[in-house]
């Protein structure tokens, strides 16, 4: 039969996998996907309403608006981003409720929101 050698690639694909859990066990969930990252797997999920403490446990961000990249790259990186464009981030406030108001159109505000993105 000889010597044949498999290679899988794994991919964790969750969607909206956080919704109903406390903080603390949202924390352990995404602690758990960032040891898998560790070991190689790709992970690719999507969150809403992350708390601070959940966002900041990411590395990269992909946020779209309107079905276009407005952003990709480390999370690390996306506050300067958008500083950048004059979009900077309020201080003490979430990032993640940051970028989805940012990047939001908003009914009765459709040209503004889109001239802004």
């Amino acid at each position: 039969m000889g010597n044949h050698r498999f290679f899988l690639f794994d991919i964790y694909l969750t969607v909206y996998f956080l919704t109903g859990l406390d903080s603390f066990m949202a924390q352990t969930v995404v602690g758990v996907m960032r040891d898998l990252a560790a070991k190689g797997k790709t992970i690719l999920c999507t969150i809403h309403q992350p708390s601070s403490e959940v966002f900041v446990m990411f590395d990269k961000l992909l946020l779209m608006a309107e079905g276009r990249v407005a952003y990709i790259g480390p999370r690390s990186e996306a506050s300067g981003f958008f500083a950048s464009v004059g979009l900077p981030l309020i201080e003490d406030y979430n990032p993640a409720d940051f970028f989805v108001h940012t990047l939001a159109i908003t009914p009765g505000q459709e040209e503004e929101c889109r001239a802004k993105v």
